[in-house]
């Protein structure tokens, strides 16, 4: 994107590492060296930063994306996820419930994936469940959901 185009109350996708992120550009400031430098304001986090590369602006985006309409709202479960889907942990307790016996969290990620429960995209989700379910059970003690039978072995409280 070319540096004149880049204006303040705007709102950009920028470059940040190789991930990208949106920004909104809340001054254009010319150094005393004269290069142009942008404070802006990134909309996820809503921390400040400075962007003095004006390669790194990929695009400008129209108001109508990234502002919701009034009154609008995505349907969400108590969990805060869509479409009812469970947390990996809360869908390992829900199977580890219904299964009434001690499973290993490979057939607790198999039944839980079957069963629609939950969608871990991860590389290794089975890992993923394993750590979650072995950190509360550490965290929380007897509170946990999850009792350690033996190794490998989980089952529900």
């Amino acid at each position: 994107m070319k540096t004149p185009k880049i204006e303040a109350e705007k709102v950009y996708e920028i470059t940040v590492g190789k991930n990208t992120t949106t920004v909104k550009v809340l001054k254009v400031e010319r150094r005393v060296n004269g290069t142009l430098v942008y404070d802006c304001l990134n909309t996820k986090t809503d921390k400040r930063m400075t962007v003095s590369d004006a390669k790194r602006f990929l695009r400008e985006i129209k108001p109508e994306k990234t502002a919701k309409a009034e009154g609008t709202t995505t349907e969400r479960t108590k969990s805060g996820r869509p479409n009812g889907m469970l947390s990996g942990l809360d869908a390992a307790h829900k199977v580890l419930t219904e299964a009434g016996r001690p499973m290993n969290v490979r057939e607790i990620f198999e039944t839980a994936m079957q069963n629609g429960y939950c969608n871990l995209k991860g590389a290794t989700p089975v890992l993923t469940i394993s750590a979650a379910i072995q950190r509360e059970v550490s965290v929380k003690g007897a509170d946990s959901r999850f009792i350690k039978v033996e190794r490998g072995l989980f089952a529900a409280r």
